[in-house]
């Protein structure tokens, strides 16, 4: 007579249920669909707006033999700071009031000056310490006079 251990067979069992149930997980795993991809995306540059300058109030004045300072505000529109490496000085006129005054007798000397940061969209106001003289040949038509001096602003990015 022969006889069956019982727990031989049941140890089996487990080892078969097991090995079955491994098998489909494999199964499920190869059967996973795998995605991936490739293409493009874009990104776009602004355009820089041109800063502006408009006259600020000077902090000093001017009379023959002497220089003063020339105020100015600079504003920047973009939406980054801007460093301005030097403003040039161009032309003098004078208001219409004092139209006999002879601008003749002023003269600009550019700044020397390190720069400025000019904060995004937003302005600065700049003061370039003695940068217009009056010489002795000033008529007293230039008494009380504003000058305008022109301004050239040269910058990048900061």
């Amino acid at each position: 007579m022969r006889v069956f251990k019982f727990g031989n067979k049941k140890k089996r069992i487990v080892l078969v249920a097991a090995l079955a149930i491994a098998a489909s997980a494999i199964g499920v795993a190869i059967a996973a669909w795998t995605a991936g991809g490739s293409g493009s995306g874009q990104a776009k540059a602004g355009t820089a707006q041109n800063l502006t300058i408009s006259a600020g109030t000077p902090s000093t004045n001017l009379y023959p033999s002497a220089s003063a300072d020339v105020a100015a505000t600079i504003n920047n529109p973009n939406p980054y700071p801007v460093h301005v490496s030097s403003i040039s000085l161009g032309a003098v006129s004078v208001d219409a009031g004092h139209s006999t005054c002879n601008v003749s007798s002023v003269s600009v000397v550019s700044p020397q000056a390190a720069g400025w940061d000019v904060p995004a969209s937003d302005s600065l106001p700049v003061d370039l310490a003695g940068a217009v003289s009056m010489d002795n040949t000033a008529t007293d038509a230039c008494q009380g006079a504003t000058f305008t001096v022109a301004l050239t602003a040269t910058g990048a990015s900061a």
